[in-house]
C-alpha cells in the first residue's frame, strides 16, 4: 500500500479534537510514517504508530493512493500489544 494523498473532512477533524483531545495533524503524521496497518474489512484499515503524543491508532478508508482518515484516538491497550508484537 502506497499513500500519496491524506485527506479527512473538518468534522472528522473537529471530532477528533473535541472527542479525542488530539491534533488532527498528528494523525496524518502516523500515517504519514506507517508504523503497522491492518485491513480490517472492505477498503478500511487500522494503522498503528507512535507520536510524541504516544501511541496513536487511526482508521480511515483506502483507494487508489489516498487515505482518508474517519477517526483517530489514543491506543488503547491491546492496541498497543498488537502494535509491539507485529513491529517486534
Amino acid at each position: 500500500m502506497k499513500i500519496k494523498r491524506i485527506v479527512m473532512s473538518p468534522d472528522v477533524s473537529e471530532k477528533i479534537k473535541c472527542k479525542h483531545g488530539l491534533d488532527p495533524i498528528v494523525a496524518k503524521n502516523v500515517l504519514e510514517n506507517v508504523h503497522y496497518i491492518e485491513k480490517v474489512g472492505g477498503g478500511n484499515y487500522m494503522a498503528i504508530g507512535l507520536s510524541y503524543a504516544g501511541y496513536l491508532t487511526v482508521f480511515f478508508e483506502y483507494e487508489t493512493g489516498t487515505a482518508e482518515i474517519k477517526t483517530a484516538y489514543p491506543s488503547s491497550n491491546w492496541q498497543i500489544d498488537l502494535y509491539k508484537r507485529k513491529r517486534g
